[in-house]
């Protein structure tokens, strides 16, 4: 738990609520809410935003999703008014095993920016290992689609490579 969750009243999520606890496990989580996948139907005839009815409604779901949204927000809002001014701090870079990660010392989350903490508003110290940081570790490839030679952007967190080619316009992330 984190400074910044600590303030968040926890909001439960319509699996948390479910007899079973969960989903019914014939139900796959997409970005938008369930996608029902009935054993009894054909994945085919698959009725566009429904999911299992016991468990899951939709008016529902967005309710409870809004209220997490404005809670957090809410709790964002209080840390920058008590953060926003201070002092800068050191930003440490970590190693969490997957790569290396800045971790906001006040809140204890991944602050975005290396100057200023997206969740509560402390700024860091620029100093030569957080600006090391920020620089982008880039190399000279040949574009996956039309072999031009590309830029490409390496995140220093989990190696994925990603560029845009300026001659056939394919975006890559890999």
């Amino acid at each position: 738990m984190t400074l910044f969750s600590e303030g968040i009243k926890e909001i439960p999520t319509l699996s948390d609520e479910s007899p079973e606890g969960h989903i019914c496990s014939e139900c796959v989580r997409f970005y938008e809410g369930y996608q029902y996948c009935c054993p009894d139907k054909d994945r085919g005839a698959v009725e566009s935003g429904k999911a299992c009815a016991l468990y899951w409604d939709k008016a529902e779901q967005e309710r409870l999703d809004k209220e997490n949204h404005e809670a957090t927000e809410k709790r964002r809002k209080e840390l920058w008014a008590v953060y926003a001014d201070k002092e800068p701090v050191k930003l440490p870079i970590i190693f969490n095993g997957y790569g290396t990660i800045p971790e906001c010392p006040v809140c204890g989350e991944m602050p975005y920016s290396t100057e200023q903490c997206h969740w509560c508003g402390q700024h860091f110290i620029q100093d030569e290992e957080t600006m090391d940081y920020a620089k982008p570790e880039t190399k000279e490839l040949s574009c996956f689609q039309c072999g031009e030679k590309v830029i490409a952007n390496i995140s220093k967190y989990n190696g994925h490579i990603s560029y845009q080619c300026s001659h056939c316009g394919i975006s890559i992330m890999e």
